[in-house]
């Protein structure tokens, strides 16, 4: 069996998510938990790392098991055994085409900065700073980072480990509440310390020590000599991650959701309806075909009610779709449609 977990915790006693081999990670907790339960080495994969200190308040990880129980049942068996910063708040079945870090659709990260006189409960999961701020200049900043672009200037993962460091922001916010500031930033995936990265720069066109031209300029220059700097690590939550839904899998063809970087089969679709009616299980929805290594596209599955039509680009890659057909029918069925068709798409 396969499980989904989603966790929460305070990074602040933990050395981040990924094992250290001397039990201060947050991965090092829970696979001891599943190993009191299991009696078994059982391997927990996350949907990516955290940092030392950083928080999580919708970390993903899955692990599998040939013990079975109840989905509830495993939460209050983990739960038992983790010390109480840090908490499993739902486990779910999962087929075994779930993966916990390459399903992932997108992740949101909220910063957040207390700009008020130094408050103790809040000092774990928000960067204490009483400097005060322009939230409007930083409201204005944050924009820059929406869209696709190049982040070399704002993290510092190893250029030969990414040589591509182009990463794609949906959506951004900077709202107030009182004295305390949230940055929230949503993208398919981020580099190392790039939100702390943005974060600092945010503050400190806040504080007035740059201004928006400053980080147009670090951002256009895609450079790791721009002068730059993390904001400290315990203002900075994991929120939720979000997985897309995969139809079918194999070495060599997977059928899945659209996701923002692929090219639609028409130029009249919308990638946010098609996303939202199939949160949503409303129909029509539509599930892109492609190669599993280099995600060539080779059709398109269209899903009415009562009624699945696959179209090809090329009806010879029929051959792909049998491969992947009991996985196809067994999802189909699962959404009340019995039967499939294949077609050639014509646009």
């Amino acid at each position: 069996m396969r499980y989904s977990c989603v966790v929460s915790y305070v990074g602040r006693a933990y050395a981040g998510w990924q094992t250290q081999g001397d039990g201060t990670s947050i991965q090092e907790h829970i696979e001891e938990a599943l190993f009191r339960i299991t009696q078994v080495p059982t391997l927990a994969v996350a949907s990516g790392r955290t940092d030392a200190g950083v928080n999580a308040r919708g970390q993903v990880f899955m692990f599998d098991t040939d013990r079975i129980m109840d989905e509830r049942k495993w939460m209050g068996a983990i739960n038992a055994f983790l010390p109480d910063d840090i908490r499993v708040m739902k486990v779910e079945k999962k087929d075994c085409i779930f993966h916990a870090r390459f399903n992932v659709r997108s992740k949101t990260y909220t910063y957040r900065i207390n700009n008020g006189t130094y408050d103790v409960f809040s000092k774990d999961y928000a960067y204490q700073y009483s400097v005060p701020l322009d939230i409007e200049k930083m409201k204005e900043c944050i924009t820059l980072f929406k869209g696709t672009h190049d982040f070399t200037s704002f993290n510092s993962s190893s250029l030969k480990d990414y040589p591509i460091q182009v990463r794609s922001i949906y959506a951004v916010s900077c709202e107030n509440k009182g004295k305390m500031i949230s940055l929230t930033f949503t993208g398919k995936g981020f580099l190392r310390y790039q939100v702390r990265m943005m974060a600092a720069a945010i503050i400190d066109v806040g504080r007035g020590r740059l201004t928006i031209e400053d980080v147009k300029q670090m951002l256009a220059a895609k450079s790791r000599t721009v002068k730059r700097h993390n904001a400290p690590a315990n203002g900075l939550t994991l929120e939720h991650v979000d997985y897309f839904e995969m139809i079918a899998l194999n070495e060599n063809i997977q059928i899945r959701e659209f996701l923002r970087n692929d090219r639609l089969p028409n130029d009249t679709w919308n990638i946010e309806d098609i996303e939202r009616n199939v949160k949503g299980k409303v129909f029509p929805c539509y599930y892109a075909i492609c190669t599993r290594n280099n995600q060539e596209m080779k059709g398109f599955l269209f899903l009415q009610k009562e009624q699945a039509i696959v179209y090809l680009y090329d009806i010879q890659d029929k051959k792909y779709i049998l491969e992947v057909e009991e996985q196809l029918c067994k999802k189909l069925n699962e959404k009340g449609i019995l039967n499939y068709i294949v077609k050639q798409y014509k646009n």
